[in-house]
């Protein structure tokens, strides 16, 4: 039997909490899939900028580590939804969904209540 395991964290719209929800995160998949824990960083410092840059709204992070997979949601209170952009080369943001894509098995995102829900999943290889 697989065994799962989930976390649960909520921060406020503040950049500060970007680290936090990094942190908190990476230290989670650090205990079960060490070698994705550079990659969870990254994934979670995007999906927590995005949230607290575009929606404004204190988000909820979400893990989840069940066999060899990691999936982790970000949900805030904004209806919008994320697009891919395709910045200039000497853009200094827009790159985000780029990465994750890169970095993930698969992404996506849902609409709940109000708001959204973005989540990616992450393979152990």
């Amino acid at each position: 039997m697989t065994q799962s395991l989930r976390q649960r964290w909520r921060f406020p719209a503040t950049t500060a909490s970007v680290a936090s929800a990094r942190n908190a995160v990476a230290g989670l998949v650090a205990e079960h899939h060490p070698t994705l824990t550079d990659d969870v960083r990254i994934v979670v410092s995007e999906l927590a900028s995005n949230a607290v840059l575009h929606a404004g709204t204190p988000y909820d992070v979400l893990a989840q580590v069940a066999g060899d997979r990691v999936r982790i949601e970000v949900a805030d209170a904004a209806p919008v939804l994320p697009a891919v952009r395709y910045p200039a080369l000497e853009a200094t943001s827009g790159r985000g969904l780029h990465l994750i894509t890169a970095l993930c098995e698969r992404w996506g995102v849902e609409q709940r209540g109000g708001g959204k829900v973005v989540w990616v999943e992450l393979v152990a290889r």
